[in-house]
């Protein structure tokens, strides 16, 4: 897998990530518009599986979603500005599970999908959603979006990642790891690629059996670096206009010093998409009262320090989750 340096990173992170879904209002239309805003981590698919026999595997280029973006932006403020924001409300919390991250990012895409294709503005038709898979009576697993791609009069199968990864030298895939040590991009991508891009065939409930000619994986999210790494280069496989910010290990001391801990806020989980302002106040002088009063260390989560997104993280689950 190559690793050729592609990009140096300034030292300030947050010049490099432009934002344009910070300029809608209402939080759902907001996390819509980052999740089309945002490009896909990957330029390229990487095979972590050469030694077995699975199907090309393909990745949408940051131009691709920037242009979609683009084209819904219109609906985007009508939904931010008018009643129609109750339909994205609806649409979203009649689903399974929304604020579960994975379940949000999945509802928020078949949005788009769903309201982008009525509208005109795209060519993606759903065919089928959420198509479980078995071994005889046993559920496997399950495909996530079936499309028809009316301009190139393809059927496409999309599957769906969320990642929001904090970042270890040396920087390859392995080494961007989950709050959650046991998760990891490389491991992400080796179970995309053995288990739910495997299908060639599928059964739907309203168009049939439907024979898959394109894959593409769509992996979004955030990334993290390291918050006294100044020199880092990005890998060819990673977008440079893929979200970067920072983290810091929560038993560094020297890390922990260069924060101002006054002016940090606890995060809620759903604002790993995107912050919600409402909060502020109320959330950061409780936190900045209970900090003094404690005088602990800060609990590994995000944290927003203005508007920018901070994780506290403690390395050793890095650490660990690297030597598994």
């Amino acid at each position: 897998m190559p690793e050729t340096p592609a990009q140096l990173l300034p030292n300030d992170t947050s010049t490099l990530n432009h934002a344009p879904w910070e300029a809608y209002h209402h939080p759902y239309v907001r996390d819509l518009a980052f999740v089309l805003a945002c490009p896909n981590v990957l330029t390229t698919w990487l095979d972590f599986s050469a030694d077995q026999n699975t199907h090309q595997i393909n990745v949408h280029n940051s131009a691709f979603w920037l242009s979609q973006f683009t084209a819904y932006r219109e609906r985007l403020e009508e939904l931010d500005n008018t009643t129609a924001y109750q339909q994205l409300t609806r649409y979203l919390l009649s689903r399974p599970s929304p604020n579960r991250l994975g379940f949000h990012f999945e509802g928020l895409l078949s949005f788009w999908l769903e309201d982008g294709y009525k509208l005109g503005l795209h060519a993606y038709e759903t065919l089928a959603s959420n198509i479980q898979l078995y071994n005889g009576k046993q559920t496997i697993g399950e495909l996530d979006l079936i499309l028809y791609n009316h301009k190139e009069n393809l059927t496409e199968h999309w599957e769906l990642a969320i990642k929001f990864f904090m970042g270890s030298s040396p920087f390859a895939p392995e080494n961007w790891v989950g709050i959650n040590s046991n998760d990891n991009l490389q491991r992400k991508m080796t179970y995309m690629q053995n288990k739910q891009f495997r299908s060639i065939w599928v059964d739907t409930q309203d168009h049939g059996r439907v024979k898959i000619d394109k894959r593409y994986g769509v992996i979004k999210g955030r990334f993290f670096l390291p918050i006294n790494h100044s020199d880092f280069v990005y890998p060819n496989w990673l977008t440079p206009s893929f979200p970067i910010h920072q983290w810091c290990d929560a038993r560094d001391d020297a890390g922990l010093a260069m924060l101002d801990m006054t002016t940090l806020r606890p995060a809620h989980y759903i604002e790993w998409f995107t912050k919600r302002n409402f909060y502020d106040e109320r959330q950061q002088s409780s936190y900045l009262a209970k900090y003094l009063a404690n005088s602990t260390r800060p609990n590994t989560g995000l944290y927003f320090k203005g508007n920018e997104p901070l994780v506290i993280y403690p390395r050793q689950l890095t650490i660990e989750n690297n030597r598994s």
